[in-house]
């Protein structure tokens, strides 16, 4: 998994040439589509197609008879199809790069020779079980199939080779899977500790928004704010929400490391007092003015070179 482009390169025209030139390879091309959000959402858009197929995705019982699952592959295949619908499937993956979209209605594309087959094996990996449990693992939304590499390692190269050359826009851009090698795809059995940090990437895309929406050009690794959120639990003990929302927003704003910083180890030393209490890291962190971020980005970066 790679980044191909980042936000600041890509656009619309990037993103078109790249899906036509997908479909002139294979002579068709595949999306993975969600309307759990916006239901009938691709209903004008699937009208307008003359040749296509679609498959649902059926995950959870007691879906509506005579209704489509919002889940569902669609299969462009024929050219003027794609033609006429690029500009709609081009708007809404760019949609992904907004922070305060919740949308995420087109997952990702690629090739995909027989949707039925690809369905089968789809819903086996969405059901993936820990120590204690089975559960459904949503690992095809882009906000959680970005995490995958750094959490479960070697086992996302399972899921990444049944993709086969997918491609997903996250917030700050373009991703390619390509692994030319075949894995076995399941079980997906994750220990605890994968679990424990699965269990965090929700808290991390908020993390991701709100730093975002205070500094839209900071630049942002997801992994390190997962590292960073699994650091505060493990070490500080921090566990309410909106403390490791704030820990991870200020590993985010001033350093990885901002809490071992010496003005900051003062401020928490002298206010961070009940440190079960909910929002009590909040509550102290309060005490840090904003004028001094400086000072402690400056301390970070002397004491652990950037």
């Amino acid at each position: 998994m790679k980044l191909l482009f980042s936000k600041d390169e890509l656009n619309s025209k990037k993103l078109s040439n790249l899906i036509s030139n997908l479909f002139e390879q294979n002579g068709h091309i595949s999306f993975l589509c969600d309307e759990t959000l916006l239901n009938g959402f691709f209903d004008e858009f699937i009208e307008k197609l003359k040749d296509y197929e679609l498959e649902p995705i059926e995950i959870a019982a007691g879906a509506k008879k005579n209704s489509r699952p919002a889940l569902f592959f669609i299969k462009i295949k024929v050219k003027e199809d794609l033609a006429n619908s690029l500009d709609f499937i081009t708007h809404t993956l760019l949609m992904n790069l907004d922070q305060n979209e919740d949308g995420y209605f087109i997952h990702g594309f690629s090739k995909i020779v027989d949707l039925k087959i690809a369905v089968q094996t789809f819903k086996k990996l969405v059901i993936a079980k820990d120590t204690n449990n089975k559960f459904i693992f949503r690992w095809y939304d882009p906000r959680v199939l970005v995490y995958l590499p750094a959490i479960i390692d070697k086992k996302s190269e399972r899921i990444e080779s049944f993709l086969e050359n997918w491609h997903f826009v996250f917030f700050n851009g373009l991703y390619e899977v390509k692994i030319q090698e075949k894995r076995s795809l399941f079980p997906l059995t994750f220990t605890n500790a994968e679990s424990a940090k699965l269990d965090l990437i929700e808290l991390s895309n908020t993390v991701i928004k709100q730093s975002l929406i205070y500094d839209e050009k900071l630049l942002i690794r997801q992994d390190e704010i997962l590292d960073s959120l699994h650091h505060a639990i493990t070490h500080y003990g921090i566990l309410h929400v909106t403390d490791l929302i704030a820990y991870g927003m200020y590993s985010v704003i001033l350093h990885r490391n901002f809490i071992k910083s010496r003005l900051i180890s003062a401020i928490l030393d002298h206010y961070w007092v009940d440190r079960s209490e909910a929002n009590s890291f909040t509550k102290a962190m309060d005490y840090l003015e904003e004028n001094q971020y400086s000072q402690v980005i400056r301390e970070c970066k002397e004491s652990y070179h950037g």
